[in-house]
């Protein structure tokens, strides 16, 4: 249990220590342990809003099998703490680790002999501190998987540069990752991979622009069909004489859009206000 009275202090993500890998351990929890597992607990409480911390704090939990001494398992020990399915909660661990670095916090990194070793990652001086929704980092997972968390980290923090946002949503991210080749078809270097992302981001701001343009212009529309039927009729000299042009090519297919058209000039009738 946590303790209880006074006030216990925020933690904070350096306050939190390595993860212990120990998958065999079993009995009560040693003293480390228990300070380990309070910590933890404590961290479950406090950061609830700071989802990657919880995340961290699930990790050594995991890890270090600290959950036994309250639980039976750790499917139980995910479902009562941060209830959640186990396989969201080891996805909110994959992206904790680029949430980390973009708030500016020690990154985890795990070597190949499953020891772990602290890196500086704070951000540089210039660079302010940013978070990252849980969907968000989420998104980025093909880039973490490809080419590492500090990369991933450096792809979200040029989108927000370029599109100008503190945060940057779940879809935006997801409709620019999904654009970027993974490392097995195209393998990119760093300056291509963040030349790639800003080139993205910027052609979907300019995007977002135009189709907030068009909802502000109730007459863009209307206007662009207008349009659209006096070139076709000044291109063509009417309908009839460009049916008669394609039907001398292929009968069927003229009669085929005649018809369509036909069709779509009934309704446009039916529909508009008379004037």
């Amino acid at each position: 249990m946590i303790a209880q009275g006074r006030p216990q202090p925020m933690i904070r993500a350096e306050d939190l220590p390595e993860p212990i890998d120990r998958p065999d351990a079993q009995g009560p929890l040693s003293s480390d342990e228990e300070e380990r597992w309070e910590l933890c607990q404590r961290s479950f409480q406090q950061f609830q809003q700071a989802w990657w911390v919880a995340a961290k704090a699930l990790d050594i939990s995991l890890r270090g099998r600290l959950w036994r001494r309250d639980y039976d398992t750790a499917e139980a020990f995910i479902g009562v703490v941060a209830k959640m399915s186990t396989s969201n909660a080891y996805r909110q661990i994959a992206g904790s680790e680029v949430a980390a670095i973009l708030a500016g916090s020690t990154e985890i990194e795990l070597e190949s002999n499953d020891q772990s070793r602290m890196r500086d990652s704070a951000p540089a001086r210039d660079e302010q501190p940013l978070v990252i929704s849980q969907r968000a980092a989420e998104a980025l997972t093909p880039v973490r998987e490809d080419y590492g968390a500090a990369a991933a980290a450096t792809a979200y923090r040029a989108v927000a540069e370029v599109t100008g946002k503190d945060k940057v949503s779940q879809k935006t991210i997801t409709g620019i990752v999904q654009q970027i080749p993974r490392k097995a078809e195209e393998e990119l270097n760093e300056d291509e991979l963040s030349e790639r992302v800003r080139a993205l981001a910027k052609e979907q701001t300019e995007k977002d622009a135009a189709e907030k343009d068009a909802a502000a212009d109730p007459f863009k529309d209307f206007k662009a069909y207008v349009d659209a039927t006096r070139e076709f009729s000044r291109k063509t000299k009417g309908m009839a004489a460009a049916y008669k042009k394609a039907a001398k090519v292929d009968q069927a297919r003229a009669d085929k859009l005649a018809s369509q058209l036909r069709d779509h000039i009934e309704r446009a009738v039916q529909n508009f206000p008379d004037v």
